[in-house]
């Protein structure tokens, strides 16, 4: 199923990614946005590479338990480890386009978050933070796991 709604993503993200880059080409053609920039098509293609960088490590954890390998091995505290890096960048990949977006303006309406007193105000999406912190500490359960398999291994 995660291949599946990988390869979805993947044709989205590409007919997207072609859209903006099209825009900025030739304007006339397709207008995305009015706004649309070299940097937000960048961090739109980071953003995606980003998913597509997390979903391949899930595919990888789900393989190994899928083939029947222990839980338990340096690789799955490896990839947990990983996929708490992706989701820290995540986040700050998300900050940045948020910060981006609250600043945008579009006809006479604003896109984002517009406080009473016409300051910007730029939301903090604290979810992928908690989630690489999580995924980070459930690395040291599994490393735990590892070192109690050896030291069950030895003893037999």
């Amino acid at each position: 199923m995660l291949i599946i709604a990988l390869a979805i993503l993947c044709v989205c993200w590409v007919f997207a990614i072609s859209s903006m880059v099209i825009s900025q080409i030739n304007a006339e053609t397709v207008n995305v946005r009015n706004d649309l920039n070299t940097l937000n098509i960048v961090m739109y293609l980071v953003h995606a590479m980003i998913i597509v960088a997390l979903f391949s490590v899930f595919i990888r954890i789900f393989f190994g338990a899928a083939r029947g390998e222990s839980p338990f091995t340096m690789n799955q505290v490896r990839r947990l480890r990983i996929i708490s890096a992706l989701l820290l960048a995540y986040a700050l990949v998300d900050l940045g386009i948020s910060c981006n977006n609250t600043l945008i303006q579009f006809d006479l309406m604003n896109y984002g978050y517009v406080s009473t007193s016409d300051s910007a105000i730029v939301p903090l999406n604290l979810g992928p933070f908690l989630a690489a912190a999580i995924v980070f500490a459930f690395s040291f359960v599994f490393k735990y796991g590892v070192l109690l398999q050896e030291f069950s291994d030895e003893t037999l």
